[in-house]
């Protein structure tokens, strides 16, 4: 059988995503590298809670296994492997479920804290530093749904089918 053209975008939209989480890997480990006693609201928040800090050290190994799954179900999928699409259905269910949460974690560890931290007189330059945390917060309800495009293709027949060894002809 033919490889259908969505597997063949899934696995080279695998690379794309594995390229972006890496960045998104090395851009943590640098803001989480940064002094506790920087300026910004921000970072001191992420020094200050043990809660975010164990979080993003613990999603940093996390990332990187991650990215790895990803890159090589790219790579299985361009193959067209069996392995490749039960690994990118795994990816798919993991990614969503870490997304949720991402989304969590950062309600209760950044956005809530920093609401807290801001009086009435200073509403509208808290409006203005809060915009950080929330827009990131606005940004991982998107971040799930390349997982969920990908599982919802790796689950249709047709991409099934496409993974199953021929059948020789009897005759």
């Amino acid at each position: 059988m033919q490889r259908p053209p969505s597997v063949t975008l899934f696995g080279i939209l695998n690379f794309v995503f594995a390229a972006f989480g890496v960045i998104g890997l090395i851009t943590s480990f640098a803001l989480f590298s940064l002094p506790a006693d920087s300026s910004d609201s921000v970072i001191k928040l992420m020094h200050q809670s043990s809660g975010y800090a164990v979080w993003l050290k613990s999603c940093i190994p996390l990332g990187v296994l991650s990215c790895s799954a990803l890159l090589a179900a790219g790579i299985g999928l361009l193959r067209l492997k069996s392995w490749a699409r039960i690994l990118s259905i795994v990816y798919a269910i993991y990614a969503i479920a870490f997304c949720l949460a991402a989304l969590l974690i950062n309600l209760i560890f950044m956005v809530q804290p920093m609401f807290q931290q801001v009086r009435p007189q200073q509403q509208l330059v808290a409006a203005v530093a809060i915009g950080g945390p929330i827009s990131g917060t606005l940004g991982e309800l998107l971040w799930p749904i390349y997982p969920i495009l990908l599982l919802v293709f790796m689950l249709r027949p047709k991409v099934a089918a496409a993974f199953r060894p021929a059948t020789p002809l009897l005759m």
